[in-house]
């Protein structure tokens, strides 16, 4: 007996605290951490309130709200179609409307006592990532408790609690996906699984039981199990994509079974368990189909297929080791025979099933291969993760606390004859998803669970084996022990962990702040859905219940917003306008090769292809971040390439790699004359107008790392010529004689690809005007960017034609001020063509000068924000009596003449201009009108 032991024998009340707080300590403890958890994920939920309005991070969470005000609207239907989306033809997508907004409408039902506002509809949403990431503890709790006793469970929660990984970031307030939930039912199913093996391990089911109906002894294993598809068939109803799932338990199932029949246990139990499970889940899951096909991103044959696949697994490896048991074969042969039929039958279904093989593989490999598409490079939840040292970032040693705990459990399995079932399922759960999270990094969120119960089994087994008991008392070094353990696992997650920090300073983000002001403006000023061109209300309701089709047919005046497919989700809930392309990355087909369309013809012929007689994409949104290069600043110019057969982001720009100051390496991009054709490129930047090289010019100079790497860094070695500095990779020139001089004898440097200017001549656009844009610039002092709000909206237009006559075979060039009131900045629109051997011309503007007040959103056009200061100002140089003189003249353009309402053409007589000479280099004159007069005036 310790003295420990006698001091609590000579203390009986400290004796029956001690007792009290063993047996009930877990509880208070619980509570605690379940109450932080909560906190910390929606501490800074006032962030998201802007302007008295709800705002969610992130771009799914916009359209899981607008799922979820379906289902208030319709209780308990989620949204079988959707046309206000992938215009033109409108969506039916799996992944949304499922059982996640569902949860979420009901709550706000109740809340808002049966008929809630759109405030509490949007409260609701922003508070139910908290709540899910809290009670995903609530399961890892229990599994950590059915592996390593309620210490175990409860480090597993503390684990949880404190890790800051991904778990953390997708259950913040705001973030309002489906990855949480995802993450809560995908943990139900396994804690599910096991319950149901273990009891099947207790009650020893067989064959003839069900036969003789023996009910009593079959009660147990049929509603654990029965319960655990249920559980399963939940996980799938959320995120149908989780057929992951299903193939873990198949391969638990797989493994389990032959490891019984070697150990000479029979595995008819356990797979009695599964079959029953796995039953329940296809029977479960297919009452939600929605689609008959098989497809992972739907709810469709091939969830309740596969569940079917694996039950019958079950039954059919049940029946062959009695089988093989009778004939007495050794114990190897089993699993031999099993994985030499599963060997045949993958055989089999490549020859006579190609495309179902295919289907399988590509989904397998896109999934735990390690393997990733150019197009899903593009998606950041897509992308690997970094190494394997983020997730000692995001969990600290308790990544190798489970690592061990994992290769325990693994050892036990094959060395152990009475190793529990439920043990091999978490191995195999766990090797699964860091598998599928090294593969693709939205999946490392998953790992929260596995990593904490594995945590929780290492301690509670620990201490079991230093026999904590205050039966036995307590000596110093037990208490040591303890301590140094749970020490070992939390203290890094509060050293390398940024959990209160990082939970504290979350908000909604700049990017839909900065898209927000401009949709809003979309919303109140471009014609409602259904009545451009013609005025009056919307024609398709927003929150309308369409039959699933495969190709929506658009009425009249109903039209598309074209814009990069990050933004389509915001475009329809925030713009209430039908976006082109949307996160689901349907209509990237359109969109990518639109936006580095290079030409406005090729453009134009993108959107024909698509567009319906009666209904078409009417306008351009483009942020700043589309038309950047620099991804480490945001840039996303890189991803439409991508999606477009034949090109590659080096068409379009190249990196530098310059020392910086401090002694980094800094990245600067340099952009090639590809990328100021591109539509994106001449949309932001040059807003439709041409644009004209500069004398600048980008030097670089080929070098070499120690390991043997070329790369381009700054001319540090190269003679530079008099007036420009050494190391220099942006030189600027008195003229561009000058500049061109330098890069023909300079081989490594180019002409432009800084900022606004492109190294040739960029023609105008003839059919897109900037209408109006958010006030908020990204970069409102940056030289790279003169005109910088943060997203533009452009309109399609048939444009106004300019008739004129000026003096024969010239260039006519024509200028317009116009003003974006939103930035209170002013740019020149400019366009240029060639008259005739008659001095005639004509050329098409898609902005007007005059008339906006007769076209608005009442006659089904747009109340065009961003207006003339001026009128159109014509200048050429051409000859007048022999003489070189300038031409010059003015006209107006009508708001109705651009959007083809008027089809009068516009006309312009340029008539020569008197040049007053002062001395040879005053330059001086009368009417400075633009660059072509002042020229013939010189």
């Amino acid at each position: 007996m310790s003295q420990s032991r006698g001091y609590l024998d000579d203390n009986p009340e400290l004796e029956s605290a001690l007792e009290w707080a063993e047996r009930w300590y877990h509880i208070p403890v619980l509570l605690v951490l379940l109450g932080f958890m909560l906190w910390n994920r929606v501490r800074s939920w006032e962030n998201f309130i802007v302007d008295g309005e709800v705002l969610f991070s992130g771009n799914d969470a916009w359209y899981h709200y607008r799922s979820t005000q379906y289902v208030v609207q319709n209780w308990p239907s989620t949204m079988p179609f959707d046309p206000w989306t992938a215009f033109p033809y409108g969506t039916s997508n799996g992944q949304f409307g499922t059982l996640f907004d569902q949860i979420i409408a009901t709550v706000a039902l109740i809340i808002g006592l049966g008929s809630p506002s759109d405030q509490t509809v949007a409260m609701t949403v922003l508070f139910a990532p908290a709540v899910f990431g809290t009670l995903v503890a609530i399961p890892t709790y229990l599994i950590g408790r059915r592996l390593g006793g309620r210490l175990g469970g409860v480090t597993a929660v503390t684990v949880m609690a404190f890790s800051t990984g991904w778990l953390l970031q997708r259950s913040l307030v705001g973030f309002s996906d489906h990855h949480v939930a995802e993450a809560l039912f995908q943990v139900l199913g396994v804690l599910g699984v096991m319950v149901a093996v273990s009891v099947a391990a207790r009650d020893k089911p067989i064959y003839e039981q069900f036969t003789e109906r023996d009910i009593d002894a079959l009660r147990d294993t049929i509603s654990w199990s029965m319960l655990a598809g249920v559980a399963i068939a939940m996980y799938l109803w959320v995120w149908p994509p989780g057929v992951l799932l299903l193939g873990i338990l198949g391969v638990f199932f797989l493994l389990r079974l032959c490891l019984e029949y070697v150990h000479d246990s029979s595995p008819e139990h356990t797979a009695i368990a599964g079959a029953i499970t796995m039953a329940t889940a296809a029977v479960v899951s297919a009452s939600r189909i929605n689609v008959l096909e098989i497809t992972a991103t739907a709810q469709s044959l091939l969830q309740p297929g596969l569940a079917l696949a694996v039950c019958f697994g079950c039954v059919f490896m049940a029946w062959l080791a009695r089988f093989m048991e009778q004939r007495k074969y050794g114990r190897y042969v089993y699993p031999a025979v099993v994985f030499g039929i599963l060997a045949s039958g993958a055989v089999l279904m490549a020859l006579l099933t190609p495309s179902l093989w295919d289907f399988f593989t590509r989904n397998v490999t896109r999934v735990i291969g390690f393997t990733i598409s150019e197009t899903a490079g593009t998606v950041g939840e897509a992308a690997p993760l970094r190494g394997a040292g983020v997730l000692f970032e995001a969990h600290g040693f308790a990544v190798i606390v489970a690592a061990i705990g994992g290769i325990f459990l693994l050892t036990k399995q094959f060395l152990s004859d009475d190793a529990p079932a439920e043990e091999l399922l978490v191995v195999v759960w766990a090797l699964f998803i860091l598998l599928a999270a090294f593969t693709q990094q939205r999946f490392a969120y998953y790992l929260a669970a596995p990593i904490a119960v594995l945590s929780g089994m290492v301690v509670g087994q620990f201490i079991h084996w230093f026999d904590f008991s205050a039966d036995d008392g307590i000596e110093y070094y037990q208490v040591m022990t303890i301590l140094t353990v749970l020490l070992v696992i939390v203290v890094p997650l509060f050293a390398f962990g940024t959990a209160p920090v990082e939970a504290g300073s979350t908000g909604p983000g700049p990017s839909i702040q900065g898209w927000d002001e401009s949709l809003q403006w979309m919303e109140g000023n471009t014609p409602a859905e259904g009545a451009y061109g013609t005025g009056g209300d919307a024609t398709l309701d927003y929150y309308g219940t369409y039959q699933k089709q495969d190709d929506f047919d658009y009425q009249q005046g109903q039209y598309g917003v074209l814009s990069w497919w990050d933004y389509g989700h915001w475009i329809t809930t925030r713009g209430e306008r039908v976006p082109n392309a949307n996160p689901f990355q349907q209509g990237t087909d359109t969109a990518a090769p639109f936006l580095i369309a290079q030409n406005e013809t090729r453009a134009n012929s993108i959107l024909n292809s698509t567009d319906e007689d009666d209904a078409k994409t009417r306008y351009v949104a483009v942020d700043w971040k589309m038309a950047e290069t620099n991804g480490n600043l945001g840039g996303k110019f890189f991803a439409p390439p991508a999606f477009v057969d034949g090109v590659q982001t080096s068409d379009y720009y190249s990196r530098l790699y310059i020392q910086s100051q401090a002694g980094g390496v800094r990245q600067v991009t340099f952009q090639h004359q590809a990328y100021y054709e591109t539509m994106v490129t001449r949309l932001y930047r040059f807003h439709g107008s041409a644009a004209e090289p500069q004398p600048i010019v980008i030097d670089w100079e080929n070098k070499q790392t120690s390991q043997g790497v070329q790369y381009r860094g700054a001319p540090t070695n190269e003679q530079e010529p008099e007036g420009q500095q050494q190391g220099q990779v942006i030189r600027q020139f008195q003229s561009l004689e000058l500049a061109r001089q330098y890069v023909e004898q300079d081989a490594t440097s180019q002409l432009g690809g800084y900022g606004d200017a492109p190294g040739e001549r960029v023609p105008a656009m003839e059919h897109y005007r900037l209408v109006g844009s958010s006030e908020t610039e990204a970069f409102p002092n940056s030289p790279q960017y003169q005109h910088s709000a943060w997203t533009k909206i452009f309109e399609r237009v048939p444009g106004a034609t300019i008739e004129g006559t000026g003096p024969a075979n010239t260039t006519v060039q024509t200028a317009v001020q116009m003003r974006n009131p939103a930035t209170n900045k002013t740019f020149i629109y400019r366009q240029r063509t060639q008259t005739d051997q008659n001095g005639n011309f004509e050329m098409t503007v898609p902005y007007s000068t005059t008339g906006y007040d007769d076209w608005g959103t009442d006659e089904g056009y747009t109340n065009v924000s961003v207006r003339a200061e001026t009128q159109y100002q014509f200048s050429a140089v051409g000859t007048n009596n022999g003489n070189r003189t300038g031409f010059t003249g003015t006209t107006e353009v009508t708001e109705g003449q651009v959007i083809g309402e008027d089809d009068s053409a516009a006309t312009v007589e340029l008539e020569p201009v008197t040049i007053q000479q002062g001395n040879e280099t005053s330059g001086e004159s009368r009417a400075p009108v633009t660059e072509g007069v002042a020229e013939a005036g010189a």
